[in-house]
């Protein structure tokens, strides 16, 4: 004899606990709006592995980080917040030195200091960090940098999923997925809306393989470094990133190098190129001495026009996605989660998501 049990209702069906994901969780829960996350932990996921470093401008030239005035001071609160309710600092505010490595740099960021006061500024004693350094053309202070301990923050995250119940631990399988009047249906759980915030997965799924998704391979070093102060980020071309939260050791050495952008990858793994490369700039670069703990590799969920997918798919009910966040989405995830979370529960404040990352967008595309 077959048991017949109904099924679990919800208001939202989550796809992915990374960045996206967590904090559309999040804001949803503040709202008291039902839901159930679906995610196969991976620990080598992007979210993961990236360094958590949000900085105010971006590029060789400089620019403004788009939004920076709004995005900053807003998720310095929202981890801020965040970290307060699961009782675990999560953010830090610091600042970058830059070691400018040519002479062009350095005349290019004299000439943004009046322009962005802000952020940018002199380093008052570049002697001090002589004992640390080889640099030829100067420092300059970017500020302020935000620092975000990503993986204790995603798996305490987890954790809460967990014990409440709202986490299913498995690979989301799209076969299983049905349409029903009002929603979906999906393994004996059906939902008014499903959102998929699951990273470049997503581009498999026949609703958005259409999207122009530009994913991009991005590799990192875990160092142990000595004597290196680890109260500032680093910046010579790539970037030393204060790392003591690593498997929370609570180790001062302990500095992730990084990262690379590489948009033809031919598979996903940690390659012997970027390590080679990267040792090799690290000691052209550091007076300290230094050894390789690790590397690591992902891929990022970027997008052509550099922008995240955000919204109701156009051309089909209940359907939503929160993803495509790039090389930013410490910034932009709790920004546009918020954003989601107020129009998925239905939020008098709720307003339309900003057009230019709306996923209305790509309306043609997705017809």
């Amino acid at each position: 004899m077959s048991l017949n049990f109904p099924p679990v209702k919800i208001e939202t069906l989550i796809i992915g606990q990374g960045l996206s994901g967590t904090w559309l969780s999040y804001w949803l829960r503040q709202q008291g709006h039902s839901f159930l996350v679906i995610d196969r932990e991976q620990p080598q996921s992007p979210s993961r592995i990236a360094s958590g470093v949000i900085n105010p401008v971006t590029g060789r030239v400089l620019a403004k980080t788009w939004m920076a005035e709004q995005l900053l001071p807003f998720a310095l609160d929202s981890y801020t917040a965040i970290g307060n309710q699961l009782n675990f600092p999560c953010i830090n505010s610091s600042e970058i030195l830059h070691c400018f490595p040519t002479l062009q740099m350095a005349e290019s960021f004299q000439k943004r200091l009046p322009e962005l006061p802000e952020y940018l500024g002199l380093v008052p004693n570049e002697t001090a960090w002589q004992p640390y350094f080889s640099f030829y053309h100067g420092l300059g202070s970017i500020h302020p940098a935000l620092l975000i301990d990503l993986n204790g923050l995603l798996h305490r995250w987890r954790q809460l999923l967990k014990q409440e119940g709202i986490l299913q631990e498995d690979i989301f399988k799209e076969d299983a997925l049905e349409w029903i009047p009002g929603g979906v249906r999906y393994e004996g759980i059906e939902a008014k809306q499903i959102v998929f915030c699951n990273g470049v997965s997503a581009m498999d799924y026949r609703y958005f393989d259409r999207l122009p998704f530009a994913p991009n391979k991005g590799e990192a070093l875990l160092l142990e470094v000595e004597g290196l102060p680890s109260g500032r980020i680093y910046k010579k071309g790539i970037s030393l990133v204060p790392f003591p939260h690593y498997q929370e050791t609570g180790n001062e050495k302990y500095f992730w190098a990084g990262s690379t952008y590489d948009n033809r990858f031919t598979d996903p793994m940690p390659g012997a190129a970027f390590r080679e490369k990267t040792l090799a700039q690290l000691r052209d670069w550091l007076k300290v001495p230094f050894t390789l703990v690790d590397h690591w590799a992902g891929i990022r969920p970027a997008t052509i026009d550099r922008r995240p997918f955000v919204g109701k798919h156009p051309h089909r009910d209940s359907l939503y996605m929160l993803d495509g966040m790039g090389t930013k989405g410490c910034s932009l995830a709790p920004w546009f989660g918020r954003q989601l979370a107020a129009i998925l529960s239905g939020s008098a404040e709720s307003q339309p998501v900003q057009p230019e990352a709306d996923l209305s967008r790509f309306s043609r595309l997705l017809a």
